[in-house]
Formats: structure tokens, sequence, C-alpha cells
């Protein structure tokens, strides 16, 4: 009896964990079982604060009175403020104008300013007045002055208050010279910032989409109907705006169609060519609901800008859309409108969704803000890199002749005792060598070739700096010789000291890295590496360590090096024993085929001359490499 009970005791222990089991298992693979005993957590929305419109303005297509182009940070032009000129560009809105204008909490505008001498004093104004033009607000904001004769990024926030955002009510934004003096503005940017709730949802990254209407066809765009055979900037084909005709060719698509992200921006280009003076043509982007209620609307316009009568002239605008405040189903929507309905042509119209992939090679894995407030420690060789700064020198007119084809050679050819190079050029034409003057800032020619017919100087030889028995000498190989010649210059001509079998290697193809040795920042052996196969990319590189990318300061307007289609970088130690200098030879080049070695025919653009200029490291920066080292 007692062995049955133990047996059965037995077989309930069994069946009981089976029956557990069995339960666990459903449970796990029951979704409803879940939920029916874990609730879900209600994610509840947000609110975040959103950019309810933006505007920019670089004053490059801009020809009122306090427009100038003697200094800019981008592009040409800049606004200057004066003795004369108190007031400088304005923004206008009307509140209703302004997307969810009611949600509107502030007005952020961000600028870059240089000022010549003292500071001015000056302000950036608010100014709200009703619709019969009564100011019903009013504040002023100091510019910050800092540094003189240098760009500086400044930033100021109004707060709106709700009680002024009445449709009727008209807001200005505009910089006040009330001290009238001398101050430069440039790549204004204006933001009016508002809240939203946000819903949060599912929204990858989106993936540019180009789209270019050239009106050879006209699929997918309607109102093109006016596309034509008639004066186009590509093709035969544009399309004439002409009689008062008011909108022009129009791309809806919705968000569903432009794939799983909301793009972020919406980028658009057209050339336009007015047939009458001051046109008011607007490229437009806009959001349509499916209620067909306008929920975003913004415009850029050629209005009160330089845009010429029979002349093609391009204009472009960047849209930054509020992603949060839009549904799939919404439609987006880019157009031309003729607001001024004057007669236009318009002609290759490009559209991009979504914001540009990252530039290759420059992947950033922090805001590079962030390097220089010591929030981020680099690794080894790898980006993000900091910005190492050139400033540019004094060097006269001595060297605006050369050409970025000529063969330049530096050492101390005149063996003296302050150890400074000297810079021999070779070209086509001509051949001669310089020294700098510091006293004067300036290059002076100490030797030139007189004799045109002379074969040691001959752009098809190859010319090697070398220095023996402390002494500095040019070894020339001529083309399809087998002797080479050793040559010392006496301080006035070159002997030819001997003659020799030759040995100097030919030179090799090509290759779309350079590299260039000296003492840049400080008595330790440095390399400049210049890399040309897809931009300019220049790096400070000590003991196989890159410091930094190296760029430039102190040029006139936007003649930056890197700007150039044609550089050659030449080293040497011109202007002191123990630093190299860097001097810079620039030009444009129209080959069709150019990659960057030789150029057929060279272009002097009216705005980016072709330049030499010479550059020094900074003693900050020096002093900042010295120290971490």
């Amino acid at each position: 009896m007692n062995i049955q009970k133990k047996r059965i005791f037995i077989y309930f222990i069994f069946i009981s964990f089976g029956v557990l089991l069995a339960f666990l298992f459903l449970r796990k693979n029951n979704p409803a079982l879940n939920n029916a005993t874990t609730p879900p957590i209600e994610k509840k929305d947000s609110i975040i604060e959103v950019s309810l419109l933006s505007e920019f303005f670089d004053l490059e297509n801009n020809n009122e009175n306090f427009v100038s182009n003697e200094k800019a940070l981008s592009g040409k032009n800049s606004c200057r403020l004066s003795s004369s000129v108190e007031y400088g560009i304005s923004s206008n809105k009307l509140v209703e104008t302004i997307p969810s204008f009611k949600s509107l909490k502030s007005i952020s505008i961000k600028f870059h300013s240089l000022f010549e001498k003292d500071d001015p004093d000056a302000l950036y104004v608010l100014a709200i007045d009703n619709s019969k033009g009564e100011n019903v607000f009013w504040d002023g904001k100091s510019i910050p002055f800092s540094k003189t004769n240098e760009w500086q990024e400044s930033k100021i926030t109004f707060q709106v208050s709700p009680d002024f955002l009445i449709p009727g009510n008209r807001i200005t934004i505009y910089p006040w010279n009330r001290n009238k003096k001398i101050f430069y503005l440039d790549d204004i940017s204006i933001d009016f910032v508002g809240t939203e709730v946000y819903k949060e949802k599912a929204i990858s990254t989106s993936e540019n989409s180009n789209l270019l209407l050239d009106f050879e066809t006209i699929a997918g765009f309607s109102a093109a109907d006016n596309a034509k055979e008639t004066t186009a900037h590509s093709g035969k084909r544009a399309c004439e705006l002409f009689g008062g005709k008011e909108y022009g060719p129009t791309l809806n698509k919705t968000f569903l169609e432009l794939g799983a992200a909301f793009p972020k921006t919406v980028s658009m280009s057209m050339w336009i060519y007015p047939l009458s003076d001051n046109p008011n043509t607007v490229l437009v982007t806009s959001v349509v609901n499916s209620k067909n209620e306008t929920v975003f609307w913004e415009g850029k316009s050629t209005e009160n800008k330089a845009f010429s009568k029979n002349t093609w002239s391009k204009i472009n605008a960047l849209f930054k859309l509020p992603v949060e405040k839009f549904n799939p189903e919404d439609v987006l929507g880019v157009s031309v409108w003729n607001k001024g309905k004057t007669d236009v042509i318009v002609d290759d119209i490009e559209v991009v969704y979504g914001e540009g992939a990252p530039r290759r090679g420059e992947e950033s894995k922090v805001d590079p803000v962030s390097i220089y407030e010591k929030r981020f420690v680099s690794e080894k060789n790898k980006p993000p890199f900091k910005t190492i700064w050139m400033e540019k020198q004094e060097i006269g007119k001595e060297l605006t002749t050369f050409s970025s084809n000529d063969f330049f050679v530096a050492a101390n050819f005149n063996n003296d005792v302050n150890n400074i190079d000297e810079l021999l050029c070779i070209s086509k034409n001509k051949q001669a060598m310089y020294a700098y003057d510091e006293s004067l800032k300036t290059f002076k020619k100490i030797w030139e070739n007189i004799n045109p017919t002379d074969q040691l100087w001959n752009m098809e030889n190859t010319y090697l700096a070398s220095s023996n028995n402390g002494k500095t000498s040019i070894t020339i190989q001529q083309q399809n010789k087998a002797l080479n010649y050793t040559l010392i210059f006496n301080g006035e001509k070159w002997t030819r000291e001997k003659e020799q079998r030759a040995t100097l290697a030919s030179s090799s193809q090509a290759s779309p890295i350079s590299l260039y040795s000296g003492n840049f920042t400080s008595d330790k052996n440095q390399t400049l590496k210049h890399d040309k196969s897809w931009r300019f990319d220049l790096k400070l590189i000590e003991n196989d360590v890159i410091l930094g990318n190296v760029d430039f300061k102190g040029y006139q307007n936007d003649y930056n090096p890197k700007y150039y289609e044609f550089v050659k970088l030449v080293p040497g130690n011109f202007i002191s024993k123990n630093k190299t200098s860097l001097l810079v030879i620039m030009c444009n080049c129209t080959d069709p085929n150019f990659v960057g070695d030789h150029c057929k025919q060279i272009e002097d653009l009216p705005f980016l001359p072709n330049s030499v200029q010479l550059y020094n490291f900074s003693p900050q920066i020096t002093q900042i490499i010295t120290d971490k080292n």
C-alpha cells in the first residue's frame, strides 16, 4: 500500500511539471497572453522646438546700397555699414506668412561680423508693427565685438510674446549702425523658432533624390505647357512665362512617393533670363495635407537682387522642412511663381530632396567644436582633425608672372651664412632666381638668364639642388644627354663646377599625392601631404602622426588657395633659417581633361584671379603644437 502511494505521488509530480512547462511555452509564443499580463507602456508625445521658417542672406545677388565687395566671408559680397549706411539688410515678414505662427516663441539670428577698428556699439533690432504701420514692439540687442580685422560668428535671440502674433502685424529684423562706424556682416541666417507636438514615429535617414527639368522633356511636371524652342540656357527648349503668366512648372509628390523617410531639406536651383528689369520670380516649396490645407510654405525670390535683363543668372534656394509636422500622405510641392508677372524665361530647374551624404574621408564622429573645447580625445590618424591655419605674408609684386606650369627649386644657392633659401624659377620663356628682402617685405630678382638659347636652362631638363662640402649647387641633366652638369652660384652668376655621367633618376609618373619636408612649426622635421585625388586636402604630419588639416587665412576676398584648380606648392626657408614657409602658385585651367600636372590653356578668372601667395604657420599654432609635443 505504501509503495502504491509513493508511485501515485511521483506520477503527480511529473504531470504537474509537464503542465507547467506547457504553460510557459504557450505564454512565450502567444503575444495575447503577454499583453494580458503586461499592459503596454503608452509613449507620450513630446513638446519640441522646431524652425518654422528659415532665411539665409549671402549678399551675392543683391545690389542695394549696403552691398560691398571690399570684404567677404564667403563669395564676393557682404553688408557694409558706414557713416553713410545706417541700416543693413533686413527681413520683413507678415505674421500670417510664417507657418504655424501661433506657436512662434523666438527669432534667432546667426551671422558673421568683421570690425575694422573699435567697437561700433551697433544693434540688431526686432520691430513689430501693426496693420496700420504703428510700432507695437521694439527691442535691440548689441552686436558682439571682440577682435578687429577677423571674421567672427555671433548669435542673437529675441523672445516673441504671443500677444504680438496677430495676422496683419509685420515683423522686421535689421542691423542698426547707430554710431555710423564701419563694419561688415555676412552669411546671415534667421530662424523663426516655435514649438510643436512631436509624435514619435519611425523616421529613417533620407536619401538624396535628384530631378532635373531642362524642358527638353517635361515628364513628371505640370504647368510646363509653355515649354518651347526659344532662348535656352541648355539644349533648345526653355519655359516662357510671358504676358502676365503667373505660375510656371510644378512637381508634386507625396512623402510616400519619396521613400520611407521624410526629407529634412529641399534644395532648388533655376536659371532665369529676364526680359525686363527687376524681375520677381520665386522658387517655392510647400506641403499640403489631405484636407487641402497648406501646412508649410516658403519661397526665395529674385526681387531686389542683381538679375540683369537679357542675361542668364542662377538662383539657388535651400528650404528646411519641419518633418515632425507632416504625414506620409501629405503632398510636397516645388514650383515656380512669376509673382511680378514680368516676361521671363526659366530653364534647367534642379530639385534635390534630402541632405547630401557626408564627404568621403571626412566622416565626423562628434561636433568638431568639441575638439577645441577639449571634450573629445581624438584617435591617432583618424578624423576629425583640427584645422591648422597658415597666415599670408607680404611678398610684393615681383612674382606675379609665375605660373603653376613653371618648375621651382628652393635652396641656399647663395651659400651665405644666414642659410636663407633663394627661389629658382624655370619656365618656358625665361629663367630667374629671387631672394626675399625682409626690410622691403618682397622678393627681389638676383639673377636672370639673358641667353634664351642656353640649353642648360630648359623646361625639358631635370634639376636637383644638392649640398656638398657645405656648398649648395644645382645639378642639371639635359634631356637625352648622358652627362650631368653641376653649377654653383657665386652671387651674380652660375659657374659650371664639373660634368659627370648621368645619375639623376628620370621623372616618374605623376602621383595625386605630393610630400613636402620642412620645419614648418618646430625644429623637428615635418611633412606637408597634399592629396589632389578628389579635392584640396593638405595635412601636416610629424613622426607619422597627422597634426591636422591645413587651411589658409589673410587672403583677399575669396582667393583661398584651395579654391583654385591648379595649385603648386614650394616650401622653403625664405624668411627665416629656422622656419619653413610655403609659396603657393595658383591658377585655373580650361583643359577638358586636366588632371593637375600641366595645363595647356591657363584661364584668369575675374572673380578668382591667378595669384602667388606666401604663407607661414601662425606663431600661436606653432606654440600650441610645440607645447603639445
